[in-house]
């Protein structure tokens, strides 16, 4: 596989969320459109497409007094597990955090697509098993999430559990493939880019 040149970044050995996209962006430009489950259309892809913005928001997810600036509590609990399940490693790295920085400058419009998302999976998870998400039991989490990525999208009949499972999966691996250590996993050496990616390998295959 063919692989593009990107600028080298000397001494630092764990580069930001800003330098890597900065070299990214400079070097293939609609690259982003590639990452593993993440919508031409969603809008993460606007904030990653702004180095300095992501440079901000990167920023403030390592301040020792951090709390959600947009999410309440109950809500950024149930982001994090959520993130946890969608793509493993993405605590790791602070993915829900971020996604926190993000929403909390982004439009209302924006904003309130991803706390119907939220609250949709959140409130099928009630249905289905009297709890909330945050309370049910890995298995279950996992049979929802299964159900949700595998139904069709609602289309003109509204919004539906697929559309509000890709909403916040979305937000998730736009976080995680916007860092180091998620560019490595799709193949990024450091210098070097895939114009398409390898195949993921994390076990649930980021449906």
């Amino acid at each position: 596989m063919a692989k593009i040149e990107l600028p080298v970044v000397e001494g630092d050995a764990g580069l930001g969320r800003r330098q890597w996209l900065q070299g990214m962006l400079g070097g293939v430009g609609a690259g982003l459109v590639a990452i593993p489950g993440l919508a031409e259309t969603h809008p993460v892809h606007a904030h990653l497409a702004n180095p300095a913005g992501v440079a901000g928001a990167d920023a403030r997810t390592e301040a020792p007094d951090w709390k959600p600036e947009f999410l309440d509590a109950y809500q950024f609990e149930t982001l994090s597990s959520l993130s946890e399940r969608i793509l493993p490693g993405a605590l790791k790295l602070r993915a829900d955090r971020f996604i926190d920085q993000l929403l909390a400058v982004d439009t209302h419009e924006n904003q309130g697509r991803f706390l119907s998302a939220l609250g949709g999976l959140d409130g099928e998870a009630r249905n289905r098993f009297g709890k909330p998400w945050k309370s049910i039991a890995e298995p279950q989490q996992v049979e929802l999430l299964t159900a949700a990525s595998t139904m069709a999208p609602g289309g003109t009949a509204g919004r539906n559990l697929r559309d509000h499972f890709d909403e916040i999966k979305g937000w998730v691996v736009g976080s995680y493939y916007s860092t180091e250590a998620g560019m490595r996993e799709l193949g990024w050496t450091g210098n070097q880019f895939y114009p398409s990616f390898p195949g993921c390998e994390h076990p649930d295959g980021h449906r």
